[in-house]
């Protein structure tokens, strides 16, 4: 406790002995929660603002709840995006009959990220700043042979072909990651007209699954595959107005080594505000 008085006590002495300091005020509004200088023409750098992607705006003893508008960060509140596996590798499979069994329906195998929440800090005067946020991502992996998926053995993923449900052959299968998502961007530009940023993310995957769609409805899972915990990789963007265009590179492999695939992959899509 008294490291924590002595601490606000410096900070507090601090913020009296700057010339260039005003009385701050503190807006809950479309942008989320921000700390703005009252003196606005002295003001050459704009302080943290941090958005999420519900905000409560009170008006006339009225309540309305929004979705999403983060104003001074170029990460979107929703992103989708369509996954291009690169440099597939077969070599854990050399004396297997399991074959080039990785082979997806890129326009069906999409990655979805929700951004729940974002903190930026931005210079007007030189039009550069940062941005950080977390968010969850879903990466989807069509495969190209409805009638096959993914099984287990002895700790190595192999394809495994999938019988008939009650007479009715299988219509889809893929593999899905969920992930938590961690993304970090320098800002260069105005990101409320046209901005451009360069960064990357992190992502920790929280759980993993096959799913198989039957023609009549029918559905199954199978959980827990051996994947990799951290993927990682770079991005670059280009936010407008309203929305945003990307394009991802992940250099870190989807399967614990010596028990899939090798594989890294690339990613674009669209984000929306």
């Amino acid at each position: 406790m008294k490291r924590i008085i002595f601490t606000l006590t410096l900070v507090a002495i601090a913020c009296f002995a700057a010339n260039e300091v005003r009385a701050q005020e503190i807006s809950i509004g479309a942008s989320g929660i921000s700390f703005n200088d009252s003196n606005l023409s002295q003001q050459t750098v704009e302080p943290v603002v941090f958005s999420t992607i519900i905000y409560v705006d009170k008006k006339e003893n009225s309540t309305a709840v929004n979705v999403g508008r983060n104003a001074r960060t170029t990460l979107p509140t929703f992103e989708l995006g369509w996954n291009i596996p690169t440099n597939v590798s077969y070599t854990n499979y050399i004396g297997t009959d399991a074959g080039e069994f990785f082979e997806l329906r890129n326009i069906k195998s999409v990655q979805a990220t929700l951004n729940i929440a974002s903190g930026a800090a931005y210079s007007r005067r030189c039009r550069m700043g940062i941005t950080a946020g977390l968010g969850f991502r879903w990466n989807n992996y069509r495969f190209d042979n409805p009638a096959m998926t993914l099984a287990k053995d002895n700790g190595m993923i192999m394809p495994s072909p999938i019988a008939e449900y009650k007479g009715n052959s299988p219509k889809k299968s893929k593999f899905t990651t969920a992930a938590l998502h961690f993304p970090a961007e320098l800002i260069f530009g105005n990101p409320s007209l046209v901005a451009l940023s360069l960064g990357g993310y992190v992502d920790l995957t929280i759980n993993n699954h096959t799913k198989i769609k039957y023609y009549g409805g029918h559905k199954e899972k199978e959980w827990k595959y051996p994947t990799e915990f951290i993927q990682a990789g770079a991005v670059a963007r280009l936010r407008f107005k309203g929305f945003s265009v990307y394009g991802a590179y992940q250099p870190t492999q989807l399967f614990k080594a010596g028990r899939g695939p090798e594989m890294s992959q690339w990613t674009i899509g669209i984000g929306f505000f």
